[in-house]
């Protein structure tokens, strides 16, 4: 099956037999036109790719991962070919890996942007500080562009993955700037590093479950009652990760040493 069969559009193929039966236009006219082909084969590709990653972004929104099918999201992307998802994706996950992996560099761009201003700031390096830098890159994002709340919607599933599955798929999607944070979290707890991994966990979990919902209920992500919902979600953040340890848990603790 041809490329352009699976972009909608004119197979390269068809382009350039056009220009081996057409009249001669010299040697350079042919490569022009044929680069040509290319480019608007190229772009059409990515249209189609483009327009299946917004479509499941769309879907999973509002219906979740779990039952939104490939024909759904062929239908909703408007495209009738159903090889379409499996040639730009391999597959229904390797479009979802490809939706998180497109949000996720652009979660950690805002992040790294976000550590640059915090030690430029010269700010002491305290939790709730660090708590903002971990949370808070996709809210900016989605206050400049508020179809990034669909997104915002997704990640929430995240929060249901066991440990090692949510561990990885944090690896996987948000990049060093994300580890750098964590890393920087755990070095001002003054607990013993097994429940200060614990304890960041948690706060993740937290966080996006708190994010997401405030997306799935359309909450605004700007505005006084949005600053409101971060500056009290950062406050919890920092208590989950700086309360005392209970004599409880240092017994259990203890015992699982």
């Amino acid at each position: 099956m041809s490329l352009g069969t699976f972009v909608g559009g004119p197979s390269l193929g068809t382009f350039v037999g056009d220009l081996r039966w057409g009249p001669s236009l010299g040697n350079g006219a042919a490569v022009s036109m044929s680069a040509q082909a290319r480019t608007a084969t190229s772009a059409a590709g990515e249209s189609t790719r483009g327009a299946l990653l917004r479509a499941a972004e769309r879907l999973f929104a509002e219906y979740g991962i779990g039952p939104t099918s490939t024909r759904a999201i062929l239908r909703e992307a408007g495209q009738r070919n159903e090889s379409a998802l499996h040639y730009h994706f391999g597959g229904r996950e390797g479009l979802i890996d490809a939706l998180y992996t497109e949000r996720g560099a652009q979660v950690a761009a805002e992040r790294e942007c976000m550590l640059r201003e915090f030690d430029a700031s010269g700010n002491a390096p305290d939790v709730r500080r660090l708590c903002a830098v971990a949370v808070l890159p996709p809210v900016r994002i989605a206050r400049r562009n508020p179809e990034f709340a669909l997104f915002l919607k997704v990640v929430g599933q995240l929060a249901f993955l066991p440990s090692d599955a949510l561990q990885d798929r944090a690896a996987r999607y948000t990049g060093a700037s994300a580890q750098e944070v964590s890393a920087r979290i755990r070095a001002q707890l003054r607990i013993p590093q097994a429940l200060a991994d614990r304890r960041i966990e948690l706060m993740h979990r937290m966080a996006a479950l708190a994010l997401s919902q405030r997306a799935l209920t359309g909450g605004s992500f700007d505005g006084p009652d949005a600053d409101l919902f971060f500056e009290t979600l950062l406050d919890a953040m920092a208590a989950v990760l700086e309360g005392p340890v209970s004599p409880a848990t240092e017994r259990e603790f203890a015992r699982g040493s």
